[in-house]
């Protein structure tokens, strides 16, 4: 009777906490933000006191205690809940609040935008800041440069060195930052226009010999081989016959593929098989692109013959022949008859072009008086291979 009698006794000392209504988490699930909890709703008597523990997807998170939590980085990708523990003399029970959505983090924001250092020159590296930028968790980012406004294919990292496509262009980067919330991209200035290098400049595996283009307007940059490894004196073609698809005035790199193709051509194999300076597309100059080379790179002070000239994918076009003093020697002083790469630096002054004009002939550029005119195909002459860079 006592025992009974003292259970009773017991009872009417209190109860265990019992959870009504789970408690509840508000507020935004991003980075930075504060969620905060209520206890919910219990019964229990004593009335009992409340205590706290945040967990990332289920897994306390150390030192999360309080009925509130600001949100961090590692939190981004999960959900987040508390467990609310209510506590009297008879015993504690937990509960789970609601979990929020995985928390989110910060998209990218630029605040000052990225900038380019270094010479808008041929040649020269430029270099971009990325700027600076908020976002959770930090960005990464990604470069693209630009001619104007097009891309540059495969300029995507942090520097850039200067082509001579990029002449009379301007060139600017667009940087792009990423994390788990987004991306977001800034460009940076425009940088002055690019000049075009000087005739005789080294530049592109070469040197810059001038412009060749249609109505006076520039299609493409030629390049010449250096004399050391891009010159050499060789036949035309072996057996003085007929090429098909070798008349072009202009069409340099055509000429020299209908040759290669036919065989028989050692001048054109020579330019054609040329890896000089990384590059591989040097072929031999058809008659107009070789009479660039001479009116801009002409080696020395003889006065020039009158008959030849007339160029209309010179740039500008030229529709009167040569004066006896027009063109002049070149400035470019490595060009020069003594300089390091001048031509008429074989066994005569008169080099081939890739362009035939009758079954045996082929149009030919004397470099010393300037005469165009036809040569034996399978005569010896001297072959210079050129490059041409896209304007």
């Amino acid at each position: 009777m006592s025992g009974i009698l003292l259970a009773s006794v017991g009872n009417s000392y209190g109860s265990l906490p019992v959870n009504i209504v789970a408690p509840a988490v508000t507020g935004t699930a991003t980075v930075g933000q504060t969620l905060s909890t209520t206890d919910g709703t219990w019964t229990g008597a004593p009335a009992p006191t409340f205590s706290y523990q945040w967990q990332r997807n289920s897994v306390d998170i150390s030192g999360a205690t309080s009925s509130t939590y600001v949100l961090v980085e590692a939190d981004i990708g999960n959900p987040i809940r508390c467990v609310v523990t209510a506590t009297n003399p008879l015993g504690a029970v937990s509960a789970n609040s609601n979990a929020t959505a995985n928390v989110a983090g910060i998209a990218p924001v630029n605040t000052v935008a990225p900038a380019i250092s270094g010479s808008a020159t041929i040649g020269s590296t430029l270099t971009t800041s990325n700027g600076t930028w908020t976002g959770t968790p930090t960005p990464t980012f990604a470069y693209q440069w630009q001619r104007v406004t097009t891309n540059i294919s495969g300029a995507t990292s942090s520097t850039y060195v200067v082509q001579l496509a990029d002449a009379g262009n301007t060139i600017r980067c667009v940087v792009t930052a990423t994390n788990v919330a987004g991306s977001a991209s800034a460009n940076t200035a425009n940088t002055a226009s690019v000049p075009l290098p000087a005739v005789g400049s080294a530049v592109a595996g070469g040197f810059f010999a001038g412009q060749i283009g249609v109505s006076s307007v520039a299609t493409h940059y030629l390049i010449v081989a250096p004399l050391s490894s891009g010159q050499t004196t060789d036949q035309w073609n072996t057996t003085s016959t007929s090429t098909a698809g070798t008349s072009s005035v202009i069409d340099g790199p055509a000429n020299t593929a209908a040759q290669v193709a036919a065989g028989l051509h050692p001048a054109a194999i020579f330019c054609n098989n040329a890896v000089i300076g990384g590059f591989s597309d040097w072929y031999m100059p058809a008659q107009n692109e070789l009479e660039v080379c001479y009116f801009n790179l002409k080696p020395s002070t003889v006065l020039n013959n009158t008959s030849s000239g007339i160029n209309a994918n010179a740039v500008p076009a030229r529709a009167s022949n040569y004066t006896s003093g027009n063109p002049a020697q070149t400035s470019a002083a490595a060009f020069q008859a003594g300089g390091a790469e001048p031509f008429g630096s074989g066994i005569n002054d008169a080099y081939w072009s890739s362009t035939e004009s009758s079954p045996t002939a082929v149009r030919y550029q004397n470099f010393r008086t300037g005469l165009q005119s036809n040569y034996t195909k399978s005569n010896l002459n001297e072959v210079r291979a050129v490059r041409r860079v896209a304007v």
